[in-house]
């Protein structure tokens, strides 16, 4: 790849390529003009021709011909490699040019299907349930003709037959996402069934992953289910409408972020057009960026459950690490943004009008919630605001936060930054070891639950897809064990030719960067083949599934305990519908648990 990058560098003239992005005029040695990537009436925007590099006084961006491209075009590296080559004339060594066909098969993969299941929601009599459905949400024709939206049919194959049909074949349609390897035997099944489809595409609006959401009332898994990692496809790189909503974002200097599809779906066809989803997880850093080449300041409306308010406070502590203006969009208690919308859309446009900057929210929350002439309800505010204002990453911001919270609390600013630095730099307890490995003594049970099952996965990896289907990351409590989770699971799920049984962990080793995280699934092997060693084929099967549902029991009891929590504070603060909407959630995850005790 060096190579092929260098041959690119020489046969193209960093001026000629940006100049048929932006107007270039020559100064001195240099040439300048508008940056392409913010609002200036001044340029700042300077090309070196010598150097081959670009960069903004403005905004601070810069690179070379590929980071340019890769911003101004919205591409991936390999993308930007292949437009650049191309241009260029050059031809891509042997594995560049796989991963790039292969990505480019899995976007024709997922056109394909979108339209596919787009055409059965219009016009398939088997599909009446589900415009039925979408009918009741009050999603009209028109918006469910914008966004695509579609209907995967109840059927363990009619989809990938169909792609079939087309000429894909199954190793395609696999790495894809669209289907899942069969438990026993060869073949696959449809991953999406009678579910509506809502198509995530890229910044060009080419569908790249989808969400999709069970029309079975009966359903005991996840209502929304999505496509895994793929070339083309990563979640936690993409927001969903950005293809749409972009140019309105750029227009408003504002993006306004909700948590599920059809939040978005709701707020677009109201004419929220600046509306975009995080697909109902927190924001990530790479997603922030993203935003950050259209807008400065995002208000964020997250769904009023638990699970929603903690997923909000999360995408604002990596907005605010990114300098991001940050606002939240106040609802009513209970309701999330399409309940809103669709019951009072005047009362939505009102709180997105109304929303408060970041730290305002949360001082006014702790000034209503509590008495600041009392001690130790000023320890509370201190608890809760100090660790908010240490992730902003401004330092004169962070400053003008410290010094109101030191008026608010009638504390001194010194007092007060004392308290923020030793937060950050306590170290663990005295007896904690210099080794990077986790203390076994204070691993929680679900900690050791969950490192009992990685270490099955990577020795019996003919389990993964159980895995895969029972059990979400989220569930998974602690953080490096997360990412090694998804690591295997987005490792076994984008090498079709990798038959299970014959796992390579030397190679999947190599896909983990962090050396800690490295030496930790080391150790995860080690734990299987000292605790597992003696266990047949039905053994192993048993173990998986018991620590995968009392892995789910910890996690919905955790869930249950916060809920229960929340109703009690409602309750004492008289609000009635706040409690009526937690204790609705309390039902739905007590009657999952329910299920799990049968």
């Amino acid at each position: 790849m060096a190579d092929d990058i260098a041959e690119i560098k020489n046969r193209l003239d960093i001026v000629e390529v940006i100049s048929e992005y932006v107007r270039l005029k020559q100064s001195g040695t240099n040439w300048k003009g508008l940056c392409p990537f913010h609002n200036e009436k001044t340029p700042s925007f300077m090309v070196s021709k010598d150097k081959q590099i670009w960069h903004c006084f403005g905004c601070s961006e810069g690179g070379d011909i590929f980071s340019f491209i890769q911003k101004v075009e919205g591409l991936e590296f390999t993308e930007a490699l292949r437009l650049l080559a191309h241009k260029a004339g050059v031809t891509l060594s042997t594995a560049n040019r796989q991963e790039a066909s292969q990505r480019n098969r899995i976007l024709d993969i997922c056109q394909t299907a979108a339209t596919f299941w787009h055409e059965l929601l219009l016009n398939n009599p088997n599909a009446k349930h589900a415009r039925e459905y979408l009918e009741k949400r009050q999603v009209n024709t028109e918006t469910t003709k914008t966004f695509q939206l579609g209907f995967a049919p109840n059927d363990w194959e009619v989809t990938s037959k169909f792609l079939r049909d087309k000429g894909f074949s199954d190793q395609e349609i696999f790495l894809a996402g669209l289907t899942v390897k069969k438990d026993r035997g060869a073949g696959f099944y449809d991953r999406f069934r009678n579910r509506i489809t809502f198509p995530i595409n890229n910044q060009h609006g080419n569908p790249i992953g989808f969400s999709a959401r069970t029309l079975d009332p009966n359903e005991t898994g996840a209502k929304y289910i999505n496509t895994p990692q793929t070339l083309a496809y990563n979640k936690s790189q993409v927001l969903f409408n950005l293809d749409r909503a972009k140019q309105e974002i750029k227009n408003q200097k504002l993006a306004v972020i909700v948590e599920g599809q059809m939040d978005a779906v709701s707020a677009w066809q109201a004419g929220t057009h600046n509306v975009i989803a995080s697909s109902g997880t927190a924001l990530t850093e790479e997603q922030v960026l993203l935003l950050k080449r259209f807008t400065d300041t995002v208000a964020i409306a997250f769904d009023a459950d638990a699970a929603g308010q903690s997923a909000a406070m999360r995408g604002f502590d990596v907005a605010l690490a990114n300098e991001l203006n940050v606002r939240v969009i106040v609802l009513p208690e209970g309701k999330d943004p399409d309940e809103c919308i669709k019951k009072n859309p005047d009362q939505w446009f009102t709180a997105i009008k109304e929303a408060k900057s970041i730290m305002d929210y949360y001082f006014d929350r702790s000034k209503n919630n509590y008495d600041i002439t009392k001690v130790e309800d000023k320890k509370i505010i201190g608890r809760t605001l100090l660790p908010v204002i240490g992730k902003i990453g401004n330092a004169i911001e962070q400053t003008h936060w410290l010094q109101r919270l030191g008026e608010l609390l009638s504390v001194s600013e010194n007092v007060l930054r004392e308290t923020l630095n030793k937060t950050k730099t306590t170290p663990p307890t005295s007896a904690a070891p210099t080794s990077s490995m986790p203390v076994p003594e204070t691993r929680s049970r679900p900690a050791r639950l969950a490192e009992q099952l990685l270490a099955l996965l990577f020795t019996h990896p003919k389990h993964l897809h159980r895995a895969a289907e029972r059990l979400a990351e989220e569930v998974i409590p602690d953080e490096q064990l997360r990412g090694l989770y998804r690591a295997v699971l987005s490792y076994y799920n984008n090498d079709i030719a990798k038959k299970t049984a014959d796992f390579d962990f030397e190679s999947f080793q190599t896909k983990i960067s962090d050396p800690v995280a490295k030496q930790r699934a080391v150790a995860l092997i080690l734990l299987a083949e000292k605790d597992f060693f003696d266990f047949d084929a039905d053994t192993i099967e048993h173990e998986v599934e018991t620590i995968i549902t009392y892995l789910l029991k910890d996690y919905y009891t955790q869930q249950l305990r916060v809920l229960e929590s929340r109703i009690k504070a409602a309750e004492s603060g008289k609000q009635r519908d706040q409690v009526e909407a937690l204790t609705q959630e309390f039902s739905a995850v007590l009657a999952k648990l329910k299920i799990l005790n049968q």
